[in-house]
């Protein structure tokens, strides 16, 4: 694989979860590839893997041009895993749903068990570890969550990502070569068709409303001024009727 794969960028990145006080949410999600929402996509790709089996997934997301371009296929990476350290204010251990699109084109998806590393996902969350384990995401107090929308403008979900968005890229270094026990722990999944963004809806509406409001103000000046001769035409008439009387 190509040497840029072995370098995990958070603009690449998918990635939920949840922290000591606050309930699952993506605290992470990729601009390439780019998609209005991403929950459903998540679900079908680990939503029946076991956080405790270390079981990895692997395969494509081709994503739909809605006739504008042909699909676009990315390949992926997936672990549902728990976390080694992490648990939440009930002592619970804390999953984490990770999805890595690596830049690589998707005839190469095959190539993927024996190229990344079967630990790539503990190697991104240490990498995460002073964005997402700070204070200010995993461990943010239940009074600083309860007073959030009160004190600030944003959500407290889009802070957490734009922390997170910060992280520096995490180099997967090379290491041994993928074992057979690695190797099986890949599972290649079905290839997943999701829709593109669609264009602002505001702007299509305004421009088609436009259009449609333009014909229907032009109807409405036509018939007014067609009444409007009628009615002058009448008066007219009646007055010329009055004259000759």
């Amino acid at each position: 694989m190509p040497a840029p794969a072995r370098t995990v960028e958070t603009s690449r990145l998918l990635w939920r979860t949840r922290g000591e006080h606050w309930d699952y949410e993506f605290i992470c999600v990729p601009e390439i590839p780019a998609l209005p929402a991403w929950l459903t996509t998540l679900e079908a790709m680990l939503g029946d893997a076991d956080a405790g089996a270390g079981e990895l997934r692997y395969g494509l997301l081709e994503v739909d041009g809605r006739g504008r371009e042909a699909p676009r296929a990315f390949a992926y990476v997936a672990a549902r895993f728990l976390d080694p350290a992490r648990r939440d204010w009930t002592g619970r251990r804390v999953q984490h749903f990770a999805v890595w699109f690596p830049p690589i084109p998707p005839e190469e998806v095959e190539a993927l068990p024996a190229a990344v590393p079967a630990d790539w996902h503990l190697r991104v969350l240490d990498g995460l570890a002073a964005t997402y384990g700070s204070s200010e995401v995993f461990g943010l107090p239940e009074e600083a969550i309860r007073a959030w929308k009160r004190s600030h403008q944003e959500s407290r979900a889009a802070s957490a990502m734009a922390l997170v968005k910060r992280t520096p890229p995490v180099a997967l270094l090379e290491g041994e070569a993928a074992s057979s026990d690695q190797e099986a722990r890949w599972k290649r999944g079905a290839t997943i068709k999701k829709k593109s963004p669609e264009p602002a809806r505001e702007v299509s509406l305004v421009v088609a409303g436009g259009r449609r409001g333009g014909v229907r103000r032009g109807f409405g000046c036509f018939t007014a001024l067609v009444m409007m001769l009628v009615a002058v035409h009448q008066l007219m008439a009646c007055g010329a009727a009055v004259h000759l009387g």
